[in-house]
């Protein structure tokens, strides 16, 4: 694992990271950054990155700035409020699921959107502070290296900082965003942003950020940095499994006998029914969750993915019974434990893998199916439980019954599972309650 993942900064940061950092955690954020249509505070940043509360705050800046610094989020400005002289920090997110044609995705559309609104209003701000009679004019590139040296310089001493410089940075900060979402490689010809920007820079220093002058990567160069970050950490997680294979077999046999006695705690296990079928029920959810098949799933092909959910969702509108018969069941149970690793919501899952009819917009087409959409994902999760829990309840056959071992499966989920569950991992929560017909609070 010595080698170089993507440069020099970025690789030194990471292995700083591994230490409190694992497949599990990055891979969660990234999910939760992907197709993000809103710009986050950085308290909202904070709270998405150290979501299990197991991180402290320095630990969390240094992830925050390997994502700033791998530009697979983009750092932003703005006057700070409530009576602050200086600057205060927002993001966005540059993951996109499809970085070939971003304008597809309409997170993306939605941040160009804001970023553009920011920079109709930061021209006519910076034109006010710099005196000019014209507030429309396009913001001078070289004047805004200009306000970037003097707010590197003047940070360094105790002097309060002019409006001049921090709106300058502010656009500086602005622009090198806004040229990455543009995504193209002939953006200073771009329309829109010879409204906010007048390009007086060489062809050498077009590649370069204002800030910082570190080159700027393309949404494409972004993802492939993010599989390349993934795929160490998972590498990471291999070689501690390999590690931990080579055990003896003894102390194999104390750490079962150490979760045997742990798990007890659950006094629902010393009920007559926990003792008759918690070891079982246990052995199942375990299966469910299973690490590694999880990390199997997660690697799935996006388009084969997208093939079987519309296979299945064809068989709900048309033949609902069949859903857990031969290939239909197959394909529910490929496409559940992917879900199981992912936690975007059920809007992003009809954009993603429902949203075909590109005459209507999303958000049009997205109200007209949002419930039956909800329906459909919490049946596809009714059929893949009902056939992994099968063998339990073969044995539990009366209503009550059920019902009871439902109620004990969601509080075995939620004990064993926590924080880790997804936003899929709830709809099976919920398919679990709408089989055995209870409320979950």
């Amino acid at each position: 694992m010595e080698e170089m993942i993507i440069n020099d900064t970025i690789t030194t940061d990471l292995k700083k990271i591994k230490a409190f950092v694992d497949y599990g955690m990055i891979n969660k954020i990234i999910n939760k950054l992907t197709d993000y249509a809103e710009i986050l505070t950085e308290g909202k940043l904070s709270a998405i990155i150290n979501y299990s509360y197991s991180l402290n705050s320095s630990q969390t800046n240094m992830i925050t700035d390997i994502l700033v610094e791998m530009q697979a989020i983009s750092r932003i400005y703005i006057i700070a409020q409530k009576g602050k002289r200086d600057l205060e920090e927002e993001y966005f997110s540059n993951i996109f699921s499809d970085v070939y044609n971003p304008q597809s995705i309409s997170a993306y559309i939605s941040i160009r959107n804001m970023m553009e609104n920011r920079l109709s209003h930061q021209v006519q701000q910076y034109n006010m502070n710099m005196n000019k009679s014209n507030t429309t004019l396009a913001m001078p590139i070289n004047e805004l290296h200009g306000h970037v040296k003097t707010m590197k310089e003047l940070s360094k001493s105790s002097v309060i900082l002019s409006h001049k410089a921090q709106h300058g940075y502010i656009a500086a900060s602005l622009h090198d965003a806004y040229v990455r979402i543009l995504n193209r490689p002939d953006w200073w010809d771009d329309k829109t942003y010879i409204k906010y920007f007048f390009n007086e820079d060489d062809n050498e220093k077009r590649k370069l950020n204002l800030i910082g002058r570190t080159e700027r990567f393309s949404l494409i160069e972004i993802s492939e940095n993010i599989s390349k970050v993934l795929k160490y950490f998972e590498q990471i997680e291999k070689d501690k499994l390999a590690s931990r294979a080579g055990s003896s077999l003894s102390e194999a046999e104390e750490k079962n006998r150490d979760m045997r006695t742990s798990s007890y705690s659950d006094k629902l296990l010393l009920t007559p029914f926990g003792k008759q079928y918690g070891t079982k029920i246990d052995s199942i959810i375990d299966d469910i969750f299973d690490e590694m098949v999880l990390k199997q799933a997660s690697l799935s092909n996006e388009d084969d993915i997208s093939e079987k959910v519309l296979s299945i969702y064809q068989i709900y509108k048309t033949f609902p019974a069949s859903l857990s018969a031969g290939k239909c069941m197959e394909n529910i149970l490929d496409v559940v434990n992917f879900l199981l690793t992912k936690d975007f919501s059920a809007k992003k899952f009809t954009e993603l893998y429902l949203y075909l009819d590109r005459k209507i917009s999303f958000l049009r087409y997205y109200a007209q199916v949002k419930n039956d959409v909800e329906n459909f994902i919490t049946e596809i999760f009714a059929v893949y439980f009902e056939n992994r829990f099968s063998t339990l309840f073969k044995i539990i056959r009366s209503l009550d019954m059920k019902q009871y071992a439902c109620a004990f499966i969601i509080k075995r989920i939620y004990l064993k599972q926590g924080e880790s569950l997804t936003t899929f991992g709830y709809f099976l929560i919920k398919s679990i309650s709408r089989y055995g017909k209870i409320k979950v609070v």
